[in-house]
């Protein structure tokens, strides 16, 4: 497999990991809390997206607006749901014929989750420790998850629990991972299996 840098919508910079083969579908991974060192070489972001490419299928990073070499201003969550609309765009310049996934990590899954609920659409979403608190310990706003979505959740996660999130949205899948908590250290293979069997149930 091999990397490619990539300029998204002129301003996000990006990288793309592309397997060994012809590809089979496109996978769009967006990465943690910015502020906390969140971006798009984060490990597990990365790990995601080597085993998304063992799996066939491209896999697309970016840095939200204001990280790294991305253009623009962060805004604290107002306006990054754009990114993603955007990596999703690009992604599909990339991969016309084929389907898209689309995963978010904490902070991204949010974005993830609000870009989707604005009528984003995607083929295969996975949400990996969607944070149901803000780092300062607030609750975030969290628009509703669409019924059978997955949600990848830690057992121990101080920012939203897999209990807790079964309790959130019942009518979304959880797959809890037993003494992890949000960072996953020590779980990281059991999350990548978890992510890419996920994604595979669509993408094939």
């Amino acid at each position: 497999m091999r990397e490619e840098p990539q300029r998204i919508d002129g301003r996000l910079e990006g990288t793309l990991r592309v397997p060994d083969g012809k590809p089979r579908a496109i996978v769009v991974i967006a990465h943690p809390l910015p502020t906390h060192g969140g971006e798009m070489r984060n490990p597990l972001v990365a790990g995601i997206a080597r085993a998304c490419a063992e799996r066939g299928w491209d896999a697309l990073r970016f840095n939200f607006r204001g990280v790294g070499a991305s253009d623009g201003t962060w805004t604290g969550g107002r306006d990054e749901a754009e990114d993603v609309g955007a990596a999703v765009a690009h992604a599909r310049g990339i991969a016309a014929t084929r389907p898209v996934g689309l995963v978010g990590y904490s902070f991204g899954a949010l974005m993830a989750l609000r870009w989707t609920s604005r009528g984003g659409h995607v083929d295969a979403l996975v949400l990996v420790g969607l944070p149901l608190r803000s780092v300062n310990g607030g609750e975030n706003d969290l628009p509703p998850v669409a019924d059978d979505t997955c949600i990848v959740a830690a057992e121990r996660d101080q920012f939203g629990t897999a209990a807790e999130l079964g309790e959130r949205f019942p009518r979304a899948r959880i797959a809890a991972i037993r003494s992890a908590d949000h960072f996953f250290v020590g779980h990281r293979d059991e999350l990548q299996r978890l992510v890419t069997e996920e994604l595979a149930r669509t993408l094939g």
